[in-house]
């Protein structure tokens, strides 16, 4: 039975028998994994103190199917996250967890996370976090066209309005005369769909020079992309960032 070595963070982890953890993880080459980490007695302390969320570990494993052997970690860094930072890293470690399939390789969203963490140690910073979940919007193929509509191929135009269709794209919301349609969120979340405006796609092309308007816009946007991603699914850290503004 073959090695396997990688860099892994813990995303989850449970008690699992007397002596053992049930670790869901991050790993660098092969995205989601569920590691089983045995101990003894005398391990347990140092064992635990080590399998926790937020450290970058370099693991060894073993086995095949769904649940994995871990042989061997080495803890490489440690990301020190309070408070609101915590609570953010909290949410996006259940999102990595209940967005992807186990055993899909994802290296370019696993340092994206890496860096997400490094930026969250210093405080407070839903922006990137918000970033951090456009990229797993696009990866699970919802990435959104910032400089043209999927209709026609017209520029987009900060004064209009777009919805954004899973499967087809970004579509101007204009009728036969060119004006802009009435269309309430409420209507078009009812075509399974999303309202995005112009101006919030302009902005996303430079993310650092958004006005705090746009990002308020964009938690909307986002928040209803992945309720169309996770079909209706709620995340529960989602209730903590709520409860923390």
């Amino acid at each position: 039975m073959s090695l396997n070595q990688s860099l892994t963070y813990i995303l989850r982890r449970n008690s699992y028998r007397d002596n053992s953890l049930l670790c869901d993880c991050f790993s660098e080459s092969a995205g989601r994994i569920t590691l089983v980490a045995r101990f003894s007695k005398r391990q347990g302390n140092r064992i635990k103190g080590m399998l926790e969320p937020f450290r970058l570990l370099d693991t060894r494993w073993t086995g095949r199917g769904e649940v994995l052997t871990l042989n061997n970690a080495e803890e490489k860094r440690r990301h020190s996250l309070k408070g609101a930072a915590l609570i953010q890293a909290t949410y996006v470690n259940e999102l990595v967890l209940r967005t992807f399939q186990p055993m899909q390789p994802l290296p370019e969203l696993f340092t994206r996370y890496r860096h997400l963490l490094h930026l969250l140690q210093d405080g407070d910073n839903m922006p990137a976090v918000m970033l951090f979940e456009l990229e797993v919007l696009a990866i699970c193929g919802h990435e959104l066209s910032l400089w043209q509509d999927d209709a026609n191929g017209q520029v987009v135009q900060p004064d209009l309005n777009y919805h954004y269709q899973p499967d087809r794209g970004l579509f101007p919301l204009v009728s036969e005369n060119k004006q802009q349609t009435d269309l309430s969120f409420e209507n078009i979340h009812s075509q399974r769909g999303v309202l995005i405006t112009g101006e919030l796609l302009i902005g996303l092309r430079n993310p650092p020079e958004m006005q705090d308007v746009l990002w308020h816009t964009l938690r909307t946007v986002l928040d209803r992309m992945l309720s169309l991603q996770l079909d209706g699914k709620k995340l529960y850290a989602r209730q903590l960032l709520n409860a923390n503004g």
